[in-house]
């Protein structure tokens, strides 16, 4: 049964089934879910006017309170004054009262991009030699593997920001980078230390090398693939592990997720059909890393979509594909609003995530891009959206909607490289 409820009369515990309007539009990631803190009511409550609660996925002892709910007389749906926004970033906001310090972020992500610059130019010289067949020195690979890993456990958010680096013309390279640090900050959030990291970001990192040995005409084509292309380009992987099969410094791990991370749940995956309990714990969670940085790529085919949707999306897809539980640990990982999303906030202000707190999850820190009117700042600053200087404040800079930055034609990598770059 499913009781209508406004969203100020919703308790810790209530299992949300319907919104006042489509999901898609909402910041939500599930399409159901159970109230679990007061952060996510406060989030309800600032998009949904009302919502529907199903009495058989709550709680018996709150199902009493749903009962007078239900019994009541419907009150009208009725909008909220709300004060003029007055929030002026430009001279209300100072670092000092953000809480937050650009200038030590600043240094986390130029360290971050020097790790990532370096990282990137071996994976530049292995994809070169791999297309010539020749077996990449992957001594080299380990060093910068255990380089990223440590960085990673340093500047964390920097690392993640970075990931935005991308370019339809050099997609395999930056994909193979992106999914390295994907899958070690992944592996970090589930527990995963030192060689066990090592391991996990290694196949990562060489998880595509097979693709250079696929025709460039198929590797890049815009329109859809053949019949016989396609399965040109499934070869890769087995291609891949066979490059990689006389190196005996490979662990059988990392050469497990070269050759296996296409292989999906159903056993509908290629190049071997496995079924879920012959996949390794490694090559699941780089088979959903690899997913979500295609996705939310721009290729010759197609637009990248946000990180947002891209979330959504695996989670979708994740009854035949993908590990549950792995795949909600991603989820959670990588955030509600994950870093690098292009934000609107309700006092107008478009912004960036550039940081995730474990203890806000809905308030992240923002790099502020635009103002209120849509005009790029001169001198961008970050807000810490958890800082207490908003307590008593009803204009609250909260985020009101996660947007495409072509909306506002944003250039998110030319950001980071003015930011990242001394």
């Amino acid at each position: 049964m499913k009781i209508k409820v406004f969203s100020e009369d919703l308790t810790v515990g209530m299992y949300i089934s319907e919104l006042d309007h489509p999901w898609i539009e909402s910041p939500f990631l599930f399409q159901g879910f159970q109230l679990k803190e007061q952060e996510e009511i406060k989030q309800v409550q600032s998009t949904c006017k009302y919502v529907y609660v199903d009495t058989e996925k709550t709680p018996h002892q709150i199902n009493n309170k749903l009962k007078v709910i239900a019994a009541a007389t419907q009150k009208p749906v009725q909008k909220k004054k709300r004060k003029p926004t007055k929030i002026d970033f430009t001279d209300t906001v100072t670092l000092k009262k953000a809480n937050f310090d650009k200038s030590s972020f600043t240094e986390r992500l130029i360290n971050a991009r020097k790790s990532r610059d370096k990282t990137r130019s071996y994976i530049d010289d292995m994809l070169a030699e791999a297309k010539m067949g020749k077996i990449t020195d992957t001594h080299k690979a380990k060093e910068l593997v255990a380089e990223l890993a440590s960085n990673i456990v340093e500047n964390l958010d920097a690392s993640m920001w970075l990931t935005q680096l991308k370019s339809r013309d050099e997609y395999t390279a930056i994909h193979s980078l992106n999914v390295c640090v994907l899958s070690l900050t992944f592996g970090r959030s589930l527990g995963l230390k030192g060689d066990e990291l090592n391991e996990l970001g290694l196949g990562a990192l060489l998880h595509d090398i097979g693709k250079m040995q696929v025709p460039l005409e198929i590797l890049n084509k815009p329109g859809k693939l053949t019949t016989e292309e396609f399965e040109i380009m499934k070869s890769h992987p087995q291609k891949g592990y066979e490059m990689l099969l006389s190196d005996s410094t490979l662990s059988s791990e990392v050469l497990s997720i070269v050759k296996s991370h296409h292989e999906r749940l159903s056993g509908k995956g290629y190049p071997d059909n496995l079924s879920e309990s012959n996949i390794s714990y490694y090559t699941k969670i780089v088979s959903i890393t690899d997913v979500y940085d295609a996705i939310t790529s721009d290729r010759v085919y197609h637009d990248g979509m946000t990180p947002h949707e891209a979330l959504k999306r695996l989670y979708e897809w994740m009854p035949d594909n993908f590990d549950t539980q792995l795949m909600q640990s991603f989820i959670r990982t990588i955030g509600i609003y994950p870093v690098g999303s292009v934000v609107e906030l309700k006092t107008g202000h478009i912004g960036l995530v550039v940081k995730l707190t474990d203890t806000h999850r809905l308030k992240p820190v923002v790099m502020l891009i635009m103002n209120r009117n849509k005009e790029h700042y001169p001198r961008r600053k970050l807000v810490n959206l958890a800082s207490s200087i908003w307590d008593k404040r009803d204009d609250k800079p909260e985020i009101k909607r996660i947007v495409d930055a072509k909306e506002f034609n944003i250039d998110v990598k030319k950001i980071i490289n003015e930011e990242s770059l001394t």
